[in-house]
């Protein structure tokens, strides 16, 4: 087929590329000339493992402009970008939609940016004539290539069977199809996330009791993730969560729960447990004013250079309020902090480093590195990933949940 993405950041640029390996010809638009002109040229915009080079395998089926198209098959991949209120701004998806029904009264649509449940019935209703379906996206910054060639599933929201039966020979998956309507599967991605967000929020909430009754979060998540009814994903306990989806969906969902007079506990709950998670590593730091902190990893995950909500960005901004200096470090992700080009000049003179992204290089820092760059070799462990944890290293070290147990100076304490 012959398919049109409007919009060329993480979901429309991945599914772009997944749709060009499927053999179909994709056509890429986006208002942004500069990114227009350098994916022509086979260079991302975005850091994502792999892309490069499925870019340039792919660019004879994939075509760069800022000029839409008359097409048949839109897919739609713009921002929705969170409000002030928390509620989503669809401008940009409007603003689209009404382009794509000036060129093509009978286009097909479909939506693949976060949007909140009716949001593709209420456009189906403004433009009758189009015809609508929403796809949902699922996809993990730092595997999204990955994610797209084998995703869990397809969740397909139509009202019209012929699209529905279109888009499955588009996407081309062996994986599960589920076949809804526009509002369950807009419903269907908000409670992913959140649910995920649950997930998390949980056991940073089991690691604040296990430091104080003197347990292990890490064996605990172990034990319960063994459950196959509760599954070991997203058990990690750390400084939580951050990126562009789970703050903004979960704010998105709560903004709407709340003009159907429907509070979401749970989820809200959640939401408070990660901006107290942050502080709680605060309190760990144990920060002092003129004091120098080393941030270990910026971006809010490893593979990605995504500072959107990072919570390295956001501990940053307490620890400065308090007359903390900050250098940072990170291997992807460019920030306007005193940011370091190694990670031995991050901790240099440093008081404490905190690991804020496990990336490898964070995971494998030797513990002699520590001590002979630091200040005062201690170490904040903000995602429980750190290799030398569990033997002697000589170093300060306390991780979240982590039984307040340390190795310094090889003795256990």
């Amino acid at each position: 087929m012959q398919v049109t993405v409007i919009g060329t950041g993480y979901v429309g640029l991945v599914t772009a590329i997944g749709l060009a390996e499927n053999g179909h010809e994709v056509i890429c638009v986006d208002l942004n000339a500069e990114r227009m002109e350098q994916l022509t040229k086979g260079i991302p915009p975005i850091t994502e493992q792999g892309i490069e080079e499925a870019l340039q395998a792919n660019a004879a089926r994939m075509t760069f402009t800022t000029v839409y198209p008359e097409s048949d098959l839109y897919l739609v991949a713009v921002g929705t970008p969170e409000r002030a209120d928390g509620s989503c701004d669809l401008t940009a998806v409007e603003a689209v939609v009404a382009q794509i029904s000036r060129l093509n009264p009978e286009a097909n649509v479909v939506l693949k940016s976060t949007v909140p449940p009716g949001t593709t019935e209420r456009l189906q209703q403004s433009y009758p004539e189009l015809r609508f379906a929403m796809v949902p996206e699922f996809l993990r910054e730092g595997t999204a290539l990955a994610d797209n060639r084998a995703p869990s599933r397809l969740v397909i929201g139509t009202r019209d069977h012929m699209l529905a039966e279109r888009l499955e020979t588009l996407f081309l998956t062996t994986a599960p199809v589920v076949q809804v309507d526009p509002t369950t599967a807009e419903l269907t991605k908000y409670a992913a996330n959140s649910f995920l967000a649950v997930k998390i929020s949980f056991i940073n909430e089991i690691a604040r009791l296990a430091d104080a009754v003197g347990a292990d979060v890490a064996e605990v998540a172990h034990g319960i993730g063994l459950d196959p009814r509760i599954g070991p994903a997203f058990l990690r306990a750390g400084a939580g969560y951050g990126g562009s989806c789970f703050p903004k969906d979960i704010a998105a969902l709560t903004a709407l729960a709340k003009t159907y007079e429907t509070p979401l506990h749970v989820i809200e709950g959640a939401d408070k447990t990660n901006e107290a998670q942050l502080d709680y590593v605060l309190q760990k730091i144990r920060p002092v004013k003129g004091q120098r902190i080393a941030l270990l990893g910026l971006a809010f995950k490893p593979g990605t250079d995504d500072l959107r909500d990072a919570p390295a960005l956001r501990l940053a901004e307490r620890l400065e309020a308090l007359g903390v200096h900050i250098t940072g470090y990170d291997p992807a992700a460019k920030t306007l902090l005193d940011q370091k080009p190694t990670l031995d000049e991050a901790i240099t003179g440093a008081d404490a480093a905190v690991i804020m992204t496990e990336w490898d290089e964070m995971k494998q820092l030797e513990p002699e590195r520590l001590q002979r760059f630091m200040r005062t070799p201690r170490l904040i462990d903000g995602r429980n990933c750190w290799a030398y944890a569990d033997r002697p290293h000589g170093v300060e070290y306390e991780g979240i949940g982590r039984y307040n147990q340390t190795f310094t100076n090889n003795q256990i304490r």
